[in-house]
This record gives C-alpha cells, structure tokens and sequence, in this order.
C-alpha cells in the first residue's frame, strides 16, 4: 500500500473513530448502520494504527444502548474483537477489550455471543497482563459477564478464565 494510500486509511478510520465517539448527540442510527460495513472491513486489515481506531469506534457504538450492541453484534465482528484481544499491540487489545466489555454489559442474549466465540480463553492471559489497565478491563469484563445467567456463571467456571487470586499480579 503506498503512504498516501496508507495515510489516507488511518486518516479515514481516525474520522470514523471520532463521530462513532460523539455522543452528544450520539450518531443516528441510519449512520451508523452505513458505515458499520467498513468498520469491519477495517477490523481485517493489518495496520495496527487502522486496527486501534477501528476498535475505538466498534467500543464508542457499544457503549450505548442494546440495540446498537446489536447492530454491531450483527455485522460478526465479535470473533474479530477476540481474536484482537491476543494481539501484541496494546493499542490494538485496549479498544478491543473495551469493545468486548461493553456487549457483555447488553443482554443475557448478547453475551453468549462472545461466549461462544472463544473470549474465555483469552482471559487468563488479560487477567494476568502486565499493564493493569488490561487487567481492570479483563476483570470488568469478567465480571460483567457472570452477572449474567447461571449457564455464563458456569462457563467461566469451567473454561479457568479466572486465575487464582495467589496467581493474579496485584
């Protein structure tokens, strides 16, 4: 890709980044259901630049109310947000955790969703990251998602999502 292409990109998802972040008045939903096919057209590239804005703005559009966590979880970007979640950029993880976080706040229906989609694995490793920013989100996370019914509770139970306190970095 060449650079003017390449700042043209982080430039564009920097913007999207930034009226996803508006919340006063937040983005009409006719909006954001436009520009949520290149959201996760963005959240496949490899730039990590274009990556972090991109989860920013996944994470502004779900830290709202169900129904645009559920326009968002329709779009399948939730197995995308997990799989960021184990990338070694931290400006990639923190937005994507965030993302994450902020759909297991939604409803009993939506948190299976990440669930299923492998985020429990990934939790051992947030929990016990050496930034604690990432560990407060992991916990946050956690938490939020065994706030949930009886069947989530079990599955971070049984998935050893949850370290030890002995084995956490306090």
């Amino acid at each position: 890709m060449s650079s003017l292409t390449c700042g043209y990109l982080h430039n564009l998802t920097w913007t999207l980044s930034n009226f996803c972040c508006n919340k006063n008045p937040a983005p009409l939903l006719d909006a954001v259901e436009q520009i949520l096919p290149t959201l996760v057209q963005l959240l496949h590239r490899d730039d990590p630049e274009v990556l972090a804005d991109t989860c920013w703005a996944i994470s502004y559009l779900t830290d709202d109310p169900n129904a645009r966590i559920d326009m968002v979880m329709k779009t399948g970007v939730v197995p995308q947000l997990v799989k960021l979640l184990g990338a070694s950029e931290l400006p990639t993880v923190t937005p994507a955790l965030r993302a994450i976080g902020n759909i297991v706040t939604g409803t009993d229906e939506q948190t299976p969703v990440v669930i299923n989609a492998g985020a429990l694995a990934v939790f051992p490793n947030l929990l016990t990251n050496p930034k604690t920013n990432i560990q407060k989100e992991a916990t946050w996370t956690i938490s939020n998602i065994t706030a949930g019914r009886q069947d989530q509770i079990q599955q971070v139970v049984t998935h050893r999502s949850v370290p030890f306190p002995c084995q956490c970095s306090l």
